[in-house]
């Protein structure tokens, strides 16, 4: 009777030793599988990484609600591009508030690095190298988009008034003369563009950019009598060899 009585609860210790037995070894291959893993290729993990946030549009990324927005705007700070202000603009409408206050700062520091700059060449126009370099940031100031529309205007009559300084000063330069063809042809005053084009060839029969400009007009606006004079102008000054750049537009009108 009393060995009766006793193994069935033997069997049931049994039983229950067997089921935490399991369950520990269980928990030990859980965990020492847990403690186990470990990246053995960080590196590459974070070069793709990188370059997935390298590859988001700029648009898209200055729309996220994470840190890729202010990124791109640093980058874009650090590295010159053509528009660089339209994408900083851009940057600065957008509902993140850190990217937008990155965005405005950037415009700010790069105005105020382009104002200093220029204010320094002030002083030094008094020679012709020195009218040239203040040109030359100028344009690339203009062009990068970054002035405010308040302030593009006055920026731009400064610009041209650099350049008409420029001619009286050193009336023989044609680059000055091309420039100036240049800003009244990008900035809608075709008219002047032309007008002033055709003064230049008469006078600096060298000045490729006065042709394109003259080329262009005449092209679109169809007439193929002044069309013609430009080429026959451009075939005679250079009987030897026309520049690459000219001669691929004078084949395609001719095309």
């Amino acid at each position: 009777m009393a060995i009766s009585f006793v193994i069935p609860i033997l069997g049931a210790l049994g039983v229950w030793l067997v089921i935490k037995l399991s369950d520990r070894k269980g928990k030990e291959k859980r965990y020492i599988h847990h403690e186990r893993f470990y990246v053995n290729n960080f590196n590459e993990i974070g070069l793709l990484s990188l370059k997935r946030r390298e590859s988001i549009p700029f648009f898209a990324g200055v729309q996220t609600v994470d840190d890729i927005g202010k990124d791109l705007v640093v980058r874009l700070m650090e590295n010159k591009i053509p528009e660089q202000g339209r994408y900083l603009k851009a940057a600065v409408v957008q509902q993140n508030r850190e990217t937008a206050h990155y965005a405005a700062t950037a415009l700010n520091l790069l105005n105020k690095r382009y104002e200093t700059i220029i204010h320094k060449m002030l002083s030094e126009t008094s020679s012709l190298q020195g009218y040239k370099n203040i040109l030359y940031v100028y344009k690339e100031y203009l062009t990068s988009d970054i002035v405010s529309d308040t302030l593009l205007k006055e920026k731009k009559d400064v610009y041209e008034n650099l350049l008409r300084e420029a001619i009286k000063h050193y009336p023989r330069e044609t680059l000055f003369y091309e420039q100036l063809a240049l800003y009244y042809w990008e900035n809608s005053k075709k008219n002047q563009a032309v007008s002033l084009s055709e003064k230049v060839i008469s006078d600096f029969p060298n000045s490729t950019e006065c042709y394109f400009i003259l080329l262009n007009n005449y092209y679109v606006t169809h007439e193929k009598i002044k069309l013609n004079t430009v080429l026959t102008k451009i075939e005679n000054h250079y009987s030897a060899k026309i520049p690459v750049r000219l001669q691929s537009v004078v084949d395609l009108i001719k095309g």
